[in-house]
């Protein structure tokens, strides 16, 4: 069984990044999702530099400000907010030109300092202006777009062909979709694995998971200024619990115990080896050979 494990939302602030990249650093995590437009942007992708064995996906949520100026792409700023409008991803309203030269600039901006284009994109499904604009920035650099299956996730309609990677983790979120503090205090992903409640090891053989997970801390931007959606406090709670999650020993024993290969998301598309050699090179019990 082939494991990725993707911290989302890097480079939402620096300090979301130090959790983040705690993670990165001492934890299971093999693959990098990247806001590009946030506070902490330029952070993470200088620390990413650092870290070659790590897949890199962009992760455009729009939360932040746009990286042209705000003159030069009005239908997609919002004065009130100093950043971007909600939901842009939804809206009809956006000028389709604008939204693609906003999301070149951002890809641009990930070039000029990463080196190099994310390897994938998660996003831009839809046929609104900024869903296509960002369909076709990815095409234009490179980046596979169709190739993940979410089972039971609304609005997916990709099938699982044997060879897509399964995103799961799905079900541990269900614990954040609550106004309850108790129900919130049950989040619990060190049990998520621990009690298979994916059921990841009943998935095939040849199958390669995907875990989808927020490591990271908590400033101002991240408490009150980035993420406005309806369970954004809750997934503030979230992130320090990810961290100590995808850091703890309870979780590497697991995965250690069930024979889970962990593997970036480079490994999974084109049969590469990165992930693994890094674990070898570190002398890591985490380390399975092919």
């Amino acid at each position: 069984m082939q494991l990725i494990v993707r911290a989302d939302d890097v480079g939402y602030t620096d300090v979301c990044n130090i959790g983040a990249f705690e993670a990165i650093e001492n934890g299971v995590v093999t693959s990098a999702d990247i806001m590009l437009d946030c506070p902490g942007t330029v952070d993470a992708l200088r620390r990413l530099k650092n870290y070659p064995w790590i897949s890199v996906g962009w992760h455009a949520h729009f939360w932040g400000a746009p990286v042209l100026d705000p003159a030069d792409v009005p239908s997609l700023y919002d004065a009130s907010r100093n950043g971007f409008r909600k939901d842009l991803r939804a809206l009809e309203d956006v000028d389709y030109q604008q939204a693609l030269a906003e999301c070149r600039a951002e890809i641009n901006r990930c070039v000029e300092i990463l080196g190099k284009a994310p390897d994938v994109s998660g996003f831009g499904m839809g046929d609104t202006p900024m869903s296509r604009a960002m369909a076709e920035v990815a095409r234009e650099f490179g980046m596979k777009t169709d190739f993940v299956y979410m089972p039971g996730f609304p609005g997916s309609e990709t099938e699982w062909d044997g060879k897509k990677i399964i995103a799961m983790g799905f079900e541990a979120y269900a614990d954040l979709q609550t106004d309850s503090l108790t129900e919130i205090e049950k989040y619990d992903p060190v049990g998520y694995y621990l009690q298979d409640r994916g059921g990841m090891l009943k998935l095939p053989p040849h199958a390669t998971a995907m875990h989808c997970w927020h490591p990271g801390y908590v400033d101002y931007f991240v408490y009150r200024l980035g993420d406005y959606g309806p369970n954004a406090r809750n997934f503030i709670t979230a992130r320090t619990v990810d961290v100590h999650a995808l850091c703890s020993q309870q979780v590497k024993d697991w995965l250690r115990e069930h024979n889970v290969r962990l593997v970036n998301i480079r490994d999974a598309l084109y049969g590469t080896n990165e992930y693994q050699n890094h674990l070898r090179s570190v002398g890591s019990n985490l380390y399975i050979d092919k």
